[in-house]
């Protein structure tokens, strides 16, 4: 936990700051990047859709932990994931562990502080088998929104 939650309050998005202390907390944030599956050379698309919520700003400022559900595209093939998103108040390192039916997505963001950083996954099947690895970058903010508006493909 960081010295104070002045300082934490700082590593949340604006909108985040300016919630009460009693009122919940959520966003939604859309990934896109590129997956390579182990010991192949090439890219595939992939993107990520997700609702992260925390039950109360209070909450999430003293655990840093949001449960997170969305989708994931990837193959051609959209899943629907849920897990967990995790803020180190004290290094800003983020991690979100995402679970669906066929996959497992381990990683996050190493510095939330530092602009531009690229999400990074460990793809893994629910046993834990490797599968690849993933690099995504965000969206912006609209296109977030309206994704999540989109109805689920069947």
């Amino acid at each position: 936990m960081t010295s104070s939650r002045a300082e934490a309050l700082m590593l949340l998005p604006d909108w985040a700051r300016r919630l009460s202390a009693k009122g919940a907390v959520d966003f939604t944030e859309a990934l896109q990047g590129t997956w390579r599956r182990d010991g192949e050379e090439l890219d595939r698309p992939i993107e990520l859709v997700l609702r992260h919520t925390a039950n109360s700003a209070r909450r999430l400022l003293e655990s840093g932990a949001m449960e997170t559900e969305g989708q994931v595209s990837l193959d051609g093939q959209t899943f629907a994931v849920r897990g967990t998103r995790r803020v180190s108040w004290r290094t800003g390192r983020v991690d979100i562990d995402l679970q669906s039916d066929g996959f497992r997505f381990i990683g996050g963001l190493h510095n939330l502080l530092w602009k531009g950083e690229p999400h990074r996954f460990r793809i893994e099947t629910p046993g834990g088998a490797p599968v690849g690895d993933a690099i995504l970058r965000l969206c912006r903010a609209a296109e977030a929104e309206a994704r999540a508006a989109q109805p689920a493909a069947p």
